[in-house]
Formats: structure tokens, sequence, C-alpha cells
């Protein structure tokens, strides 16, 4: 084959686009063309005669290595995909200073038998790995991306509907809590129902057409349609319906994806309805009058028009009002430079070649005072008789209200989420006050707690003011003339102070607000579900200052939040009281005497410590249960309670275990004496009366004492050996103690005597 070769064939190998190479019957390289030398930066010279292992080393695929052999001993050809085999030789392109990887696609084939020469013929193409990688990286987030809108439709601020196309009548078999939110309707009263009933009356609207037909023809298809809440009222519904087929391509669902467009109508039929009059106004008008600022200044929307250099002609009365420049000043201006979105300035001018301006581009748009708003912006040309366009009408919506709205709904649900997963109070304040922070930026918020009575402030919380601030409130008592959160606690409504330096309730904080550098202050109630207040939210602002009504219905709603997780958080502790707490006597229960016991035993049996319990039983409680009631009970268990509870030290546990029997834990025990100290002590107390309706009621107590590790080495035993030793003092004739062990010895723990008193 190479002794055939002509001179420009050989020429024409070079010049392929590709690599080619040919190997002899041992696989050794007989031709290397230039492409192949480029490539690898390799001569041919230099690889002549070498085998590919040579000349690579074990950089080179074996797979590729093995192939050029099969094809040059048994005349097999093969092509190696990059999909299966990276790099079958390594070689890069130069790019600047930087080398490029590249992925190959290589063919292998033997020599045609007719040849002089035995062997193989290599041809490789190769192209940037780079774009594999990104195909790669494409198909990963494509999976992330597909879990996770799973996730997210319930979350979805669309209406989200499905529809069992298999059934008649298409009935409603899911819809997520966004439709709700939008119709009104619960999933449980549209379950199995036609979505018909939302259009009411309005069954031939033209939208109607489209959506039937897309659902006739299994397919996609979008509409906006009139569609009625549950309470009747109507909302334009931008409505989107999908199929859903099978893995057989059989249609099983729709899925519908509802927008409330309702605001975007209003406002799009106000832009259309001062387009038309625009455009009415230019049919009349001749080519001078086109621009007067009469028909601008009569449209709401931001209307400008700039020239083909992108410097603004025309400046009507709501672009002033946004940019807080008169019209005066801004013409002969570029429109451009009021917009921070360097990206975006191409589209406001018409000299550049640039594309299309898109319909709906959002920008920001920085007023005089430094003043951001969002403005959406739609746009139109005007053109002269050749039909050349000259001007630039750029007509803007400015929707930043609407995204601040739409932040604070998503902050809000993110602290709702938190107040249902029941995260720390202190955590759930903090990000309220952040979230008003956001959305009214010049103030600084914080948060002051009342205790269960609303008599007294407890608690302040505010991540962005001073500790030294915050705690001129704390432990204060609850009063009309104190600040601004005392009259909002006791009057339960709203205070505004324009001026802290200069409102009376003030007067006694000044000196810590010039400190803070506070000069105004709103607060509002956080009322409960009864309306009782539970504490005060509050705004500082730096300068005097009074609220609008928008900051006003922010506060509002931050203070409802507030309302919600402070109840919350206190119906768990008061959950957790009631789960290990006696409601009449506000001792311990069984359930709490048996986990500090458990934890009492195990700390004195690693330490080697001692520890006592003495189990008591009333002596004459039943007659006067009998005698007088359960409610004279109740009074006399409770003064047990509190009773046994002053007796003890504070490291100790009091508990009541079942109607009038009592237990006492004694930890760190040093002898015998100290217990008899404690029992003798609690029989004097209990031996007291008990005021009753103007009786007198008298109960004494029965006591068995058992001592750890001495009588039991385990918390059960060891309440089982109390409760032995005090049924031994109900027969030794009552209100006495008595040991766990009759025949105790002296000194068992030191000093003290055994004997009953």
């Amino acid at each position: 084959m190479i002794r055939s070769a002509s001179p420009g064939q050989v020429r024409l190998l070079d010049v392929l686009d590709c690599g080619v190479a040919l190997f002899d019957s041992e696989a050794r390289i007989l031709l290397w063309n230039h492409w192949m030398e480029r490539s690898s930066g390799m001569k041919a010279a230099d690889v002549h005669g070498r085998t590919l292992e040579e000349v690579f080393g074990d950089q080179v695929s074996t797979v590729l290595s093995r192939t050029v052999r099969d094809a040059c001993t048994d005349g097999l050809s093969a092509l190696l995909s990059n999909q299966l085999h990276r790099y079958p030789i390594p070689l890069t392109r130069g790019s600047g200073t930087r080398a490029v990887a590249m992925e190959q696609s290589v063919l292998v084939r033997p020599l045609p038998r007719c040849s002089d020469v035995q062997g193989a013929v290599c041809v490789m193409q190769v192209s940037d790995v780079s774009s594999a990688v990104r195909r790669e990286r494409h198909l990963r987030e494509s999976r992330t991306e597909l879990r996770l809108r799973n996730r997210a439709i319930e979350a979805s601020s669309q209406g989200i509907i499905i529809v069992d196309a298999r059934k008649e009548g298409r009935p409603i078999i899911y819809a997520n809590p966004a439709f709700t939110v939008i119709t009104g309707y619960t999933a449980e009263e549209v379950l199995g129902r036609n979505c018909k009933f939302l259009q009411g009356p309005d069954v031939d609207q033209p939208g109607l057409d489209a959506i039937r037909a897309a659902l006739s023809e299994q397919r996609e298809g979008m509409a906006v349609l009139r569609n009625y809440r549950k309470d009747g009222t109507l909302f334009w519904n931008e409505l989107l319906v999908s199929p859903v087929f099978d893995t057989d391509g059989v249609l099983t669902n729709f899925v519908g994806i509802q927008r409330d467009i309702s605001k975007r109508r209003k406002i799009e039929e106000q832009r259309d309805q001062a387009m038309a009059d625009l455009r009415q106004a230019n049919e009349k008008l001749s080519h001078e009058q086109r621009f007067t600022a009469t028909v601008l200044r009569t449209i709401g929307a931001l209307v400008a028009v700039v020239d083909r250099r992108g410097r603004i002609v025309s400046f009507n009365r709501a672009c002033e009002t946004a940019t807080g420049l008169p019209e005066k000043q801004a013409l002969g201006t570029r429109l451009a430079d009021l917009i921070p979105d360097q990206g975006a300035w191409g589209y406001f001018r018409l000299d550049q070649g640039a594309t299309t301006p898109p319909q709906g581009l959002r920008t920001g748009l920085v007023s005089h005072s430094g003043d951001r708003r969002s403005i959406r912006w739609s746009f139109s040309h005007l053109t002269n008789g050749d039909e050349m366009a000259t001007h630039l009408i750029c007509t803007g919506i400015d929707v930043t209200e609407r995204d601040r709205a739409y932040a604070l709904l998503q902050s809000e649900r993110t602290i709702l989420e938190m107040v249902a997963r029941a995260e720390p109070l202190d955590s759930l304040m903090g990000r309220l006050c952040e979230m008003i922070e956001s959305q009214l930026p010049e103030q600084r918020a914080s948060l002051t707690l009342l205790d269960a009575r609303s008599e007294r402030f407890v608690r302040a919380i505010g991540p962005s003011l001073s500790p030294d601030f915050l705690s001129v409130f704390e432990g204060r008592e609850v009063a009309p003339s104190l600040a601004s959160c005392g009259p909002v606690a006791h009057f339960g409504h709203p205070h505004y102070s324009y001026d802290v330096l200069r409102d009376p309730n003030w007067s006694e904080f000044r000196e810590v607000c010039e400190a803070s550098g506070v000069r105004s202050c709103w607060s509002v109630p956080i009322l409960s579900s009864d309306q009782a207040v539970l504490g005060s939210f509050d705004c500082y602002g730096a300068m005097p200052h009074l609220p609008d009504n928008s900051s006003i219905e922010v506060l509002l709603r931050a203070a409802r939040i507030a309302s919600i997780a402070i109840e919350r958080h206190r119906a768990a502790e008061r959950i957790q009281y009631l789960a290990l707490y006696d409601q009449l006597t506000g001792l311990a229960n069984r359930a709490l005497l048996s986990d500090r016991l458990q934890s009492a035993t195990s700390h004195a049996m690693r330490h080697d410590g001692k520890l006592a319990l003495l189990f008591i039983d009333l002596d004459g409680f039943k007659p006067i249960n009998d005698a007088y009631g359960h409610d004279a009970g109740d009074v006399v268990l409770a003064a047990v309670g509190s009773r046994v509870r002053a007796a003890l030290r504070t490291t100790d546990t009091a508990a009541r275990i079942g109607g009038d029997e009592f237990v006492l834990l004694i930890e760190d025990v040093q002898n015998a004496a100290s217990v008899t100290v404690v029992a003798d002590k609690v029989l004097r107390t209990l031996c007291q009366p008990v005021q009753w309706q103007g009786e007198t009621l008298h109960v004494g107590a029965s006591i068995g004492i058992a001592l750890f590790p001495q009588d039991a080495t385990d918390a059960d035993a060891l309440l089982t050996a109390a409760d032995d030793a005090m049924y031994r003092a109900k027969q030794a004739g009552k209100n006495r103690w008595v040991w766990g062990q009759e025949q105790r010895l002296i000194g068992d723990l030191g000093a003290g005597s055994p004997s009953m008193p």
C-alpha cells in the first residue's frame, strides 16, 4: 500500500481534518499524518517503527492497543466510542497556554488483503470533552430538578389539580393547597367533581374552546378564563392543561395549573388601554404631535419615548413620580442611565442592532433620591413613512409592591414551617424581626413578651437592637405610661410614637434611646386567639416618623404570626408540664419520679453515694373525704403538697404517686440522722391543721424509709422497701416513721438513731 501511494495521495492524507495512522503486522507505525503530528506533538519520523505503547506508554488506552493488534493479526475491524473508552490516545489541542482535553471516536480497520503490506489503518475523529461534560452535568441537574419538582408541588404558589382522564366527566383526584387559597374550595369539596363548576355562568368563553380542543386532542393547552371563587367573586385564571400518558402511551390524567392573574390582568388592561389611547392619538395627530405630553400624562403606567440612541424625548408623569426627575430635566438624557442592570441597556435604544426587546423585561429603576423600584417593561416602535423605526416607546409597570408582597409571603411561610417544627421561640422571634426589617429597611424590629398573666414584661427579643436597649423593658410591670409597649399591653391597641424624645411616655428612656439611635416607635399588640395580650411587636426608626397603611399591615401580619408561635410554644410547655407533674399539688407525678429515681440510683452506684426514699401515706384522709367531700380532700392534698415541698432541699424531689400517697427522694445522704430529721420535719408540718370553709381539718402521716444501697440496690426494689416500711408504720400505730429494715444497726450510715419518735 505504501509502495503504491503517490505523493499526491500522501499529501491528501496530510490535509484531512482527522487523524490517520498506518500499522504493520506487528502493530508498528508506518504512516503518521500531519493531523496526528499536530494533535500528539510528535513528528512522523519520531514515531515510525514504534508501537503505540512505546510512543505513549501507559497513557494510551489498553482497549485501543488491543484493537489495533487484533486488526493487524486477525483482520478484525472495530469502532471505539468515547462513551465506553475515554482518551484512546492522549491528544490535546492548544488553547493559548492551556491544553484542552479531547474526546475521540476511533475507527480501526485491517488493510485489504490485496495490499502488499499486512497491518491496519486507524482513523481518529475528536471533539471537545467540555461539551460532553456539560451534557452529563445537565443530565444530573435535570434529574435533581425532577425530584425537587415533585416536592415543590405541595408548596407551589400556583393552583395544581389532577383529573382522571379515564373516567367519565374527568373528575378531580387531587388539588394542592394553593388551589384552596386561590378558589376558596377545599380539596374535599372538589374531589370527584368536574372543573366546570369554576366557570359559573360563563360557559361560552373564548378561552374554553382552546382548553376543550386541547383535552379532545390530548395535548397541552393554555388559556385565560373568567372563573369564580367559592364566595362568588370573579378572578382571572391563567390555566395550563397538560396530558399525562402511561408507559404504553395511553392517556391517564390531565394536570391543570392555574394562576390568579386578576391583578396582572387589571394592570395589563390599563396598559393596553394606554397603548390604545396612544395609537389613536398617533392616527389623529401629525408626526410632530405624536409625542405631546398631553396624551402621555393621562396614562397611569410609566411611558418613556426614546430616540434611536436611547435619549429621552418624552417622559410622562408616572415616570416623573417613579424617578423623582421632572420631564424637562430628563429630556435628552439616556433612559438606560436610570437602570442599574447593564445587561439590559441595549434594549432601550435602536442604533446598536440589538434584538427585539423582550415583552415583560424586568429591570430595576433608580430614582433621583437613590430609591430602587422594580419595573416590568414592554416595548413598541414608532416608524416613519419608510417603515423604519425611529423611536422606541418603553412602557413600564411598577411591580415593586407585588414583589415585596411575594417576599413577605415567602418569609411568612418559612416562619410558619419553623413553628410547625417546634423550633425554639427565640429563633422564631428573631426570624420574624428579620422579616419585618426586610420589608421596612429603615426600621429595627423587636418583640416584648408578657408573663402568663399579662402583668409584667419578661423578655425582649430584637437581633438588630443592643442588649442594653432591650433590657430596660424586661421585668417592668404593665402600665399605660410605659413607653409604647405599656399602653399596647394595657389597652390591647396599637400605639405609634412619632418622636420618642418628645413623647412623655418615653421620658425615662430618652438617654438609652439617644445612645441607640432611636427616634420613633411603632407598637402593635400580639393577641392570643381569645384576644388576651401576649406582648407587643415594636419597630424603631432612626428618624421621627409615623407608619403608613402598608407598614401597619406588615406589622399586624407579623403580630399574628408571633401570636401563633407564642401560643404553640406555651401549649407545648403546658403539655410537657401535664405529662410530668400532678395538677392538684404541683408535685412530680409517678412518671417523673421514676425517671429521677433511676437517675439518682445510677449516679449513687457510680460514685458510691447514698440516698433515701420516704414513702408517705396520709392518716385520717378518708374520713375527711367521706365527711366533707372531695373538694375538702383536694384542699388538704394541695396543702400537703406545698408543705412537703417546703420541707425538702431544692435538689430533692417530692412526688404524688396516688390518691393520698407521696414519695420523697433525698439524694446525697450523709448519715441516718439527716434522714430522720427530714422525716420528723415532715411529720410535724403535716400534723398542722388545714382550714376549709370554717372547718379545721387534721391529718397525720405514716412514713416508710428505705436507704440505698442498704435496703435495695435498684429503683423498683427501693420503692417497694419504702412501701413495706410504711405499712409497718401503719401497723405500729400510725403518725410515725419506720426504717426499711426493722433491725438496723446504729451507725450503718454514721451517727444517728433508727428508733421511731
